[in-house]
């Protein structure tokens, strides 16, 4: 579990922002899959809140992260300060998300232990119905078409 990571925004395979590159290099994308939770929408990223008995899911890729300074640099990103299962009596620091563990289905089939990042409340925003923020971006922001 603590080899894979399950990112479903805004550092998923095929994404241009840096992070996203970063990861590419520093690890190796094993494949796309989805976990149970419901996927929210921020405008330019996305965030999730998983649990097993969610009917919606949440899809997106999965990596083997290469090395530990790797994740120490993404949990940087995203502002985690404190792992679920590593330090409870740490007091969380302000922040939307913390990194958790979840079972992720692959879409090649299998299921994975892997890290991912989550939301820590429930917030505010648009429900992402199909759980692909990357869909959802294609579908309400189209490229123009040209001649």
């Amino acid at each position: 579990m603590r080899d894979h990571l399950f990112v479903y925004g805004t550092l998923r395979a095929g994404s241009t922002h840096r992070m996203a590159h970063r990861l590419k290099v520093g690890a190796k994308h094993i494949g796309k899959g989805s976990a149970p939770g419901l996927l929210y929408d921020f405008g330019s990223w996305p965030g999730a809140i998983f649990g097993p008995e969610e009917r919606y899911r949440v899809i997106g890729d999965v990596f083997a992260l290469g090395s530990s300074r790797l994740l120490a640099d993404l949990d940087k990103y995203e502002g985690v300060t404190r792992v679920e299962d590593e330090a409870p009596e740490v007091p969380e620091a302000e922040g939307l998300f913390h990194r958790i563990a979840i079972a992720v289905v692959l879409e090649q089939g299998g299921a994975i232990q892997a890290w991912t990042y989550a939301l820590k409340e429930p917030p505010r925003a648009r429900l992402i119905g199909s759980g692909d923020f990357i869909a959802d971006r294609r579908i309400r922001a189209p490229r123009a078409i040209r001649p």
